[in-house]
């Protein structure tokens, strides 16, 4: 048989071959193979940039949170003396630049403020030891669960709260805070 002959028969035959597997793919029920929406309820609903609830005037919510040994307490036994609460994570650099800084002025204020930092991303050991690199010694709580920044509405780190001794927040600062802005939520919450 000639090669020009033995060549259409090769083609004839693939084409067949696929023309068949064409045919059948047709004939299978659509309905038999599931679809699947894609969808993510929580995903935001705009193009908007994430923002923080505007606090001022709220009571800090009843929620428990984590200490360093993971024991949980409930925000309500952080009362009695005013608080400078500073949410922030270790791989954050406006956190880690404003750490001194809260250092600082928790030492300042010993006794007259009490200082808590609430990690929401690392865990106890990871935060403990990269705290101790810049002197803080404030008191670690670790928002485990999200619950925390969920309630409070708070989207970005980091984000410092100056909350009275009763419970209400009177100073809310989004982003690195300076010393400058510390002092003058210093002042509002010890009035």
């Amino acid at each position: 048989m000639p090669a020009r002959t033995r060549l259409f028969k090769q083609a004839l035959i693939i084409f067949a071959v696929i023309f068949l597997g064409f045919l059948v793919a047709r004939a299978v029920n659509d309905t038999e193979i599931p679809s699947y929406e894609l969808s993510n309820s929580v995903a935001p609903t705009s193009d908007a940039i994430a923002t923080n609830s505007r606090l001022v005037g709220a009571q800090l919510p009843d929620i428990e949170i984590a200490t360093s040994t993971g024991e949980l307490i409930t925000t309500q036994n952080l009362l009695g003396t005013p608080l400078i609460i500073n949410i922030w994570y270790s791989t954050c650099e406006p956190c880690r630049r404003e750490l001194p800084v809260l250092a600082s002025a928790a030492t300042q204020y010993l006794g007259q403020v009490r200082f808590v930092g609430v990690n929401i991303k690392d865990s106890a050991s990871v935060a403990t030891e990269f705290v101790a690199q810049y002197g803080v010694k404030f008191e670690l709580l670790f928002d485990t669960n999200g619950l925390f920044i969920s309630e409070l509405g708070i989207a970005t780190a980091p984000v410092t709260l100056a909350v009275n001794a009763q419970g209400t927040i009177i100073g809310q600062k989004a982003g690195e805070i300076s010393a400058s802005e510390l002092d003058e939520l210093m002042k509002e919450l010890l009035k």
